[in-house]
């Protein structure tokens, strides 16, 4: 195991544990390298000491050996060696001869014993044999060491008028006083271990009371700001570290947080108000905008493009450009249709064109004119590149122009219904007034016919001109009531004189209890339109039905059915698409007849759809709710 895999526990631990361990390893270090230190000192002043008495002893007893031996008391002598090995913490004591032969020893197995060297016997004593002197070593034994003393007695009368320091003193013999070292080594290791103990207590209590210090001045103050910081980096903008009067560095940390935090928040507070107001403007512009990233993802949009796509907002953020827009799982193909990402890879600043796009829920596709332009922002991961698209739904412009142009004529047609219908109402009231006159003369039976028939056409005249009156309102958003008989029966009256220069039978059946909120004029024109569309499909002879009646839902269904020359398949499936337009006869349309009849009918909860047989003819079939549940769900 390396340094590193060891000390990676410690260093992945919480900052109280780290401090704790560190600190315990600060004092255990400091305690041990006191121990390394003192513990020799403490046991060379011990041995020094108790060398220092041996010397001394040594020297008493070196006299009263001298003593015993000018007496020649030999036995008093051995007495005294015997006696002196017996007291405690002596091991031995022993006579030598100048040759270093045992004479006289507590331990009756060594006299005769002779050794080798006088370093053997006790090293670094410093004698040398020449001279007198006392010297204390630690020396090896047979039990154990021993503290030796050995005392070179010198011969003073073979130097009575020997002088100065150097002067030589012959050795006379030796004394040799080994002393127990066992006792005095475990006196040392025991002061070590009271030692030992003593500075594991002190780090003991310099830890707890670091640790309470650490804990009170630096851990809880610090987990208090973690905790708020957690909860900041959460989302909660209200997170503050507590007020602390201590007015140390960490005081100064939380204060200097809670002043981070309240500037995070404004500026927080600043960003969403930014993006409401770009948002907000965005979804101001009348036509659909959306950004789109390099990977094809869409990174905003506003109301008009969700509306124009029929997505909400998550959904339209989630999808990529070419789903939201073509309802493709992968992106458009460059050379079909024009990518606004590839167009402006060349540099160029802006471009226009024209596409086709789905809306979420509704069939078909409605034409859109996308204009894109390149926008690039910097960024701290470098600049990116993104593409603005203004999307403009024609349909829906068109229909705003085509029912604006509609109503204009609505207004002309109504003015001029209101010129001829006031006329004739007069005429009306003249020939009223000439037919009670006529009366009163002889023979007035044959001019009483002509005046007849003339109210008779009038009043023709003064209905047709109520009708048109009545399909030329200008549409509204709240609907009323309608009987879809008596409009269809007024689109009849009025494509009337067409049908019959074009021999086609144009009749209307059905239509009991169909009744819908919508609007008059709005509903006319699209029966308008779809019996105009199958004049043009229908030759001579043929038949033009406008059939209403009730599905079992209880649903209003109209249907528009002629016995023309019907639609192609490929056809059938563009003809709601704004300025597409094919007709049987070969003359040309502006296509824009059926997407604004589809609009309209939509806009009144209705649905139109069309199935045709080529050969055969061709059906177009309105339903609409049924104007009571309409009421009972209002």
């Amino acid at each position: 195991m390396n340094a590193s895999s060891f000390l990676s526990p410690v260093l992945g631990a919480r900052l109280g544990p780290k401090l704790l361990a560190g600190l315990a390893a600060v004092l255990a270090l400091a305690s041990l390298a006191g121990l390394l230190v003192f513990i020799p000192l403490y046991h060379r002043e011990l041995a020094g000491e108790r060398q220092a008495v041996s010397s001394r002893l040594g020297a008493f007893l070196q006299i009263a050996l001298e003593n015993a031996m000018l007496k020649r008391d030999i036995e008093g002598l051995r007495q005294i060696v015997e006696r002196l090995g017996e007291v405690e913490g002596v091991r031995s004591i022993a006579i030598l001869s100048p040759d270093l032969e045992t004479r006289f020893s507590s331990r009756p197995g060594e006299v005769g014993r002779r050794h080798e060297t006088l370093e053997a016997l006790c090293p670094a004593c410093g004698l040398d044999g020449r001279r007198g002197g006392l010297g204390s070593a630690f020396a090896p034994a047979d039990r154990g060491d021993v503290l030796r003393a050995v005392a070179a007695v010198a011969n003073r009368e073979a130097c009575a008028g020997c002088h100065g320091p150097a002067r030589a003193q012959p050795v006379n013999g030796y004394l040799i006083v080994d002393y127990d070292a066992e006792g005095l080594k475990a006196r040392a290791w025991g002061t070590a271990a009271l030692l030992v103990g003593a500075g594991l207590f002190v780090v003991a209590l310099a830890l707890a009371a670091g640790w309470a210090l650490l804990g009170r001045l630096v851990l809880r103050p610090v987990a208090t700001l973690t905790a708020a910081s957690r909860r900041l980096a959460d989302g909660d903008l209200t997170a503050r570290a507590p007020a602390a009067a201590s007015g140390d560095e960490i005081a100064e940390l939380g204060g200097a947080f809670n002043h981070m935090a309240a500037r995070l928040a404004d500026t927080v507070d600043d960003l969403r108000e930014r993006d409401h107001f770009l948002q907000g403007v965005m979804d101001a512009i009348p036509d659909g905008v959306r950004v789109i990233a390099e990977d094809f993802s869409v990174v905003a949009a506003n109301r008009e493009f969700l509306r124009q796509s029929g997505l909400d907002f998550e959904t339209a953020l989630s999808q990529p450009c070419y789903a939201s827009t073509h309802g493709r799982a992968e992106p458009c193909v460059p050379t079909l249709v024009v990518c606004p990402l590839v167009a402006l890879e060349g540099g160029a600043d802006a471009v226009k064109c024209m596409h086709h796009h789905v809306r979420r829920g509704m069939e078909g596709e409605f034409a859109a004119e996308v204009v894109a332009a390149a926008l690039t922002i910097e960024t701290r991961d470098g600049p990116r590149r993104f593409i603005v698209e203004a999307i403009r739904d024609l349909s829906q412009s068109l229909q705003v122009s085509q029912e604006q142009r509609l109503a204009e004529i609505g207004q002309l047609a109504t003015g001029v219904a209101h010129e001829i219908h006031n006329p004739l109402a007069s005429i009306q009231f003249g020939l009223s007034a000439l037919a009670t006159s006529v009366a009163s003369q002889p023979n007035a039976a044959e001019s009483l016919n002509y005046v007849k028939l003339v109210a008779a056409e009038i009043e023709r005249c003064i209905d047709i001109t109520g009708r048109l009156m009545r399909l030329s309102q200008t549409p509204g958003e709240a609907g009323t009531l309608l009987d879809l008989g008596a409009v269809a029966r007024d689109v009849v009256s009025l494509l009337a004189y067409e049908a019959m220069t074009r021999q086609i039978s144009l009749v209307v059946r059905g239509f009991d209890k169909a009744s819908v909120i919508a609007n008059e004029g709005e509903i006319g024109m699209v029966l308008l339109n779809l019996v105009q569309n199958a004049f043009h499909a229908t030759p001579p002879l043929g038949v033009i039905a406008i059939e209403g009646t009730l599905d079992s839902a209880g649903d209003v269904v109209i249907e528009v059915t002629d016995t023309g020359s019907g639609i192609a398949p490929d056809d059938l499936k563009r003809i709601f698409q704004p300025f597409w337009s094919r007709r049987a006869d070969q003359t040309a349309g502006s296509g824009l007849g059926l997407p604004i009849s589809r609009a309209m009918v939509e806009k009144w909860g209705g649905r139109i759809s069309v199935r045709s047989r080529v050969g055969f003819g061709t059906a177009f079939t309105i339903v609409f709710p049924h104007a009571e549940r309409m009421i009972d769900a209002a």
